[in-house]
Order: structure tokens, then sequence, then C-alpha cells
């Protein structure tokens, strides 16, 4: 190791040590953050509570029921992260503590596998040496760094664990070109994150167009694998639900596009720039490999390297076309993170690239391209110019001690309270019974008849409303449509702000 290092100019040195000192600080931060927020009792982000809810009433006569009417819940996901968070809850955790904790894990997953499919590519340019380390651990830290993990990372939401669940498969993707029967690990790992979040598509498509090139058996094997468990699963769910699941996660799951949003991603892009940009040296050095994939696609020649190369080539297209999906009614930072993820993938191959021994006068020349002292750099500037970690209002007492006068007036209310914030209605011991923003979605399509629920609000059924902001504020605006919220206005006109939500009462 010691004499690799001497090998490293001065300006590289000094930029790998200013690099890995930003990334430490920044997973310490990191950590800190983690605690505070599994101990945090109260919202973090609006669809925790939801998730929450929906957890809590897995198998009870609810789950998947019918929406007509009121009350009424959409269950939105596929149920694996649910049962692992009623899991950890049975050990006696607080049911959102476990639910967060499920996603912390998830984080801490998704970032050693981005460490180690960084390490498989970096081992596959023939280092075996200390350079081979150092990038996987860029790779998983610089992961941590991003500002949508650090946002998502600690809600209890279904995310994080999809998308841990999509990079695992992949990685036993990679291995199952030396050992075949990985495939069957990586497929069952796809199925878990297609039941964890029914999006989860790019990896597995990414796996199985490659493999069916180059190794027909492992993906018909993998693909046979799929389809025998998400059938399986699919069949007792549905049986269970009497095929409500089926209608809750295809038919009632629904968004409108809000072409605005598409913004979002010159946003996220450009905070991460210099993320994106040598993510963007590393993919570039390794298209010539992949054009040889299509040259030898069905022969027993093809280059196992050339086509695992070409395959998480693929995958970060993928998950670069789905960056689209941002589009959509209420989507939030979690559309940019499965992408991230292959991103600082990418970056540590650059940084490895010009860290590593380079056997031959190509090398060379790719290592004094945008030397390390170029990419370790901007990487550890980018660290230290992106936002400050979230969810400092954790420890805003005023905030807090008025939420919690919030959640006794919810307690002692003598009729249901409609409240955008659900962890504290389930505080209080209040039933959730209705979600704001998916039937904002749903009535808009005409699947829900919005007017039985005017009604109930004009004849004052409620004890009082919670809400996220008020009327021309963008959140308020998507989740309560003109119906709604002028039911709302005119029947419960007094409004206040209480831990900084608006409540309204009648008055």
């Amino acid at each position: 190791m010691t004499d690799m290092a001497k090998g490293l100019s001065l300006p590289a040195k000094v930029a790998l040590t200013a690099l890995g000192a930003a990334l430490l600080w920044t997973f310490g931060a990191f950590v800190l953050m983690a605690i505070r927020a599994i101990g945090y009792r109260y919202e973090l982000d609006y669809g925790e509570g939801i998730v929450w809810h929906q957890a809590r009433q897995l198998f009870t006569a609810e789950a998947f029921g019918d929406i007509h009417g009121f009350p009424a819940i959409v269950y939105h996901y596929t149920p694996f992260f649910h049962l692992l968070s009623n899991a950890l809850a049975a050990l006696g955790l607080d049911g959102l503590a476990a639910g967060r904790l499920v996603s912390l894990l998830s984080t801490a997953a998704f970032a050693v596998f981005a460490g180690l499919i960084c390490r498989h590519f970096a081992r596959q340019d023939g280092d075996r040496g200390w350079t081979v380390s150092v990038s996987a651990a860029i790779a998983g830290l610089l992961l941590l760094a991003t500002y949508p993990v650090q946002i998502w990372s600690p809600l209890m939401r279904v995310d994080m664990l999809a998308f841990a669940l999509s990079l695992a498969g992949f990685y036993f993707a990679l291995r199952a070109f030396e050992r075949g029967w990985l495939i069957h690990i990586a497929a069952l790992a796809f199925v878990l994150a297609v039941f964890t979040k029914q999006t989860m598509i790019a990896a597995p498509a990414a796996v199985f167009l490659v493999l069916l090139l180059v190794r027909p058996r492992v993906a018909i094997a993998g693909i046979a694998t799929c389809i025998i468990t998400g059938l399986a699963a699919l069949g007792i769910l549905a049986w269970l639900t009497d095929g409500g699941f089926l209608r809750h996660v295809f038919l009632y799951n629904v968004n409108r596009f809000d072409p605005d949003r598409l913004g979002w991603i010159l946003d996220i892009a450009g905070g991460h720039a210099l993320i994106v940009a040598v993510g963007a040296v590393g993919f570039a050095a390794r298209l010539p490999q992949l054009g040889t994939l299509w040259r030898d696609r069905w022969s027993t020649n093809a280059d196992p390297k050339a086509a695992a190369q070409t395959m998480l080539g693929l995958y970060l297209i993928l998950t670069t076309a789905m960056l689209l999906l941002v589009g959509k009614s209420g989507s939030s930072v979690n559309y940019f993170i499965e992408w991230l993820g292959l991103v600082c993938v990418y970056c540590g191959l650059a940084v490895h690239d010009r860290i590593a021994p380079s056997p031959d006068a190509a090398g060379e020349r790719k290592r004094k391209m945008f030397g390390p002292e170029i990419v370790a750099g901007a990487l550890a500037i980018q660290i230290l110019i992106l936002p400050s970690l979230p969810y400092a209002n954790i420890d805003d007492p005023e905030r807090n001690r008025e939420l919690a006068a919030l959640e006794a007036q919810i307690r002692a209310a003598d009729r249901p309270v409609i409240s955008d914030d659900m962890v504290i209605l389930i505080r209080a011991g209040q039933p959730v019974l209705w979600e704001s923003a998916i039937f904002a979605e749903l009535a808009s399509t005409g699947v829900w008849d919005e007017a039985p629920f005017v009604r109930l609000i004009e004849q004052r059924h409620f004890a009082f409303f919670v809400t996220a902001g008020e009327r021309g504020d963008e959140r308020f605006d998507e989740r309560y449509n003109p119906a709604v919220a002028e039911a709302l206005y005119m029947a419960y006109p007094a409004r206040g702000l209480m831990g900084r939500r608006t409540v309204h009462r009648p008055g």
C-alpha cells in the first residue's frame, strides 16, 4: 500500500485526504442524525403516518378493503416493508421507530452494496490492492452524503428497503457470471424489491436483458424464479384480500402528471453537479467495453467483463429515464435515490481508474486525464457545498410543545379529526380515516366520488382539520380539490398555527 501511495502526486494525496475527511465527517453527522430521528415522536414526512397506519392494520379486515364511501384508506404499496416493520415492532419497539430503523438499516445496506458493486468492477480491472477498498468506500460513503438519501433514509417509507434489495439483486447477478446459482438469490431480491415498491423494475430489466444475450440459461433460470415466486406471492395476496390487493396496488395508486415537477431533475442534478460530472467520467471510461457485447452476443466468446459493464451501464440508463416519473403529482426526492446510487458507483470507479496501478500506456493516459487530484477534489468540494443535514427541527422545543398540545386536543376530541399529519393522529389514539393526497388524485380521475365527503364537512361531522398550509400553498392545493377546500373553509373558518400545522376549527 505504501509503495502504491508513493506513486501519487502530492496534490493527489491532499485531495484524497480531503475527500476521506469530508466523507467521514458526513458519515458521523449522518449517524447522529439517524439516532435522533429514530427516537423522535412526531412526523418527519407526510407519508410516514399513512405507512405506519397501513402496517398497523395489515392483518385486519380494513387492509386492501373497499374505498367507496367513508372512512376509506388506500394501500399504495406492496407489503414487504410493512411486514419487516411489524416484525421489529413485535420485539417491543415503538411502531414508528421500528419503521424508521428498517429504513436506516436498508440505507446502510444500500451503501454497502454500492461499495461491493464498485469493488467488483475494480477487481475486474485486475487490481487486488488497497485502491479497490478505497474506491469501494468512496462509492458507499458518497451515497450517504447525497441530499435525497439524507432526506429519505430516516423516514418510515418503503423506498430505502426497495433500493437496497434492487442493488443487492444486481450485485448477486454480477456474481452469477462466475457462480450461476447466485442468479436465484438475485431473482428473489428483485421479487422482494417489487413487493416493497412495485416500480422497482430497472435492475431486473438491465440484468436479464444482458444475460439473455450472453448467458441465456442463467437468464432463463433467473426469470423463472422471478415468475414463480412473484406469481405465487401475488396469488396469495389476491386470495387473502378477495382481490383487494390487486385493486389497491394497480388501480387506486394513481397520480396526475405535473410537468412543472420535471424541473426537479435539473435542481437535483445541478445540486449534485460535481458528483454527476465525476460519475460521467467513470461512465465514459467504460463506454468502449460496452460496444463489444453486441458484436459477441450469443457467443461463447462473449467477454463477461464487457457484459457486466453493459449491465451496469444499462441500469444507469434505465434509472435516468425513470427520473421522468418525478413529474407525478406528490413526487419527491426519493425518485432520484436509485439513480444517485449508480452515479456514486461510477464516481468510485472514476477515482479507482486514477489511483490504481496502470498496466499499460492506455491506462496511464486515462490516469492523466482528469487526474486523481481533480476527481477526488471535485467530490470533496461537492460534499462541502451540499445542504446541511435535514431535520434540525427535531430539537425545536417550542414546536414540540405545540405538537404535544395538539396531540392532547386530538385525543380529547369527541368527533373524528382529519389530519395531514397522520402520525399525530395515531399518537393521540385517533383512527386514520382518510388520506388527503391519494383521494385528491382518485377524485380527480373519477375513481372516487368526493361528494359524500364534502357533505360530511358541510355538516361539521369532524371536530377539526389539521393541514399542511392553506389554500394557495402548493401542498394544500395538491391534497384538497376545490370542492373539498371550499367546504372546509366555509364549515371550519377559524384557523391557527400549532407546530407549523394549520388547524381549522368550526369557530
